[in-house]
């Protein structure tokens, strides 16, 4: 990934919670003829990324991750102010995320990302809710729906927002980290394409929107039984696992914090495990295991928690064949 020059100093501002330095960062950045996109792209999407690994690594907070999303936020309002008018076309495009996806940075990104590049990107904020989705665009009739996925367990409700578009008639585009680097987990959920960027993005929408070409067809399998399956035991999992975390504590009120947190991780450990069945790609799966572990390394706990979890879940799932084989192959050794 490209970064500007200016990358560093926006970080230190965000390290700071110093929104004025880091508007005007970016505001420099912007009158050195850097196109808003590149701004967005080669310095607010590195910055964010680095965020998230330094609070995935416990040397930001959470509040810490919080501000500096927030800067970046208005930072995002200030650029927006310098983008051009749309180029006159029919109909907008839209871009949000599912349900159940509170990281809405990433889409709010993409869509001034789009505005700079021309398009009349509406962008309709994060979570939001299925019925609401089709409401919107029945009314406003957009030319393409993009929804951004960043959560792994939302992937099922990113399903459910595509079926909506389809109600409505309208092409999809998705993207986002839960959606991989390739387009398998896109048409696994129904969208008619996957776009690792802004500017891939932008392609597509040329290509369809512009060019008349149409879109690939979304072809979305029928839901898999054993992902059913699996859906209807999860409380039951969730408890097994919460179980083994709490045997593993002694009764002190940092052991019960400990538990509660154990019950919720165990709770995204069996969705997670669920979307990967929902699309049949058991990195995702992995994936998840491998954050999880350097997610839990980084706040010092037993080195053998994912283990232990796995060691709990994968006997509790010898009648869903397909899951006992991608938490088998997640409990392999990592290579170094």
């Amino acid at each position: 990934m490209q970064c500007l020059a200016a990358t560093g100093d926006y970080l230190r501002a965000l390290s700071r919670q110093d929104r004025g330095a880091a508007v005007g960062v970016a505001g420099r950045a912007a009158d050195a003829r850097t196109s808003v996109e590149e701004v967005i792209e080669q310095m607010l999407v590195p910055a964010q990324i680095e965020v998230g690994i330094r609070a995935q690594r416990d040397d930001w907070s959470i509040a810490d991750e919080h501000a500096a999303t927030a800067i970046t936020e208005v930072v995002l309002g200030v650029l927006a102010m310098r983008q051009p008018a749309p180029v006159p076309r029919p109909a907008p495009i839209c871009v949000t995320t599912p349900p159940g996806e509170w990281h809405g940075l990433a889409a709010r990104m993409v869509a001034e990302g789009l505005r700079a590049r021309g398009w009349d990107a509406l962008y309709l904020g994060s979570d939001l809710p299925a019925d609401h989705l089709g409401r919107f665009l029945h009314r406003v009739r957009p030319a393409v729906l993009l929804l951004s996925c960043t959560t792994a367990a939302v992937l099922p409700q990113l399903a459910g927002s595509l079926d909506v578009a389809v109600d409505a008639g309208l092409p999809t585009i998705v993207g986002g980290s839960a959606c991989g680097t390739d387009e398998r987990r896109a048409l696994a959920v129904g969208a008619n394409a996957w776009a690792k960027d802004a500017a891939s993005a932008h392609v597509l929408l040329s290509r369809w929107v512009d060019d008349g070409v149409a879109p690939p067809p979304a072809r979305r399998a029928g839901i898999p039984t054993d992902y059913l399956e699996l859906v209807s035991r999860r409380s039951v999992l969730v408890d097994l696992l919460a179980d083994r975390s709490a045997a593993m504590s002694a009764s002190t009120p940092a052991a019960v914090r400990h538990h509660a947190m154990m019950r919720q991780l165990g709770a995204q450990l069996v969705d997670v495990l669920a979307a990967s069945l929902l699309v049949d790609d058991p990195r995702l799966f992995d994936g998840h295991l491998a954050w999880l572990a350097e997610m839990l390394d980084a706040r010092e706990m037993a080195p053998d928690t994912t283990s232990s979890l796995l060691e709990v879940l994968q006997p509790a799932l010898i009648d869903i064949p397909r899951a006992e084989r991608f938490t088998a192959l997640s409990r392999r050794p990592r290579s170094v």
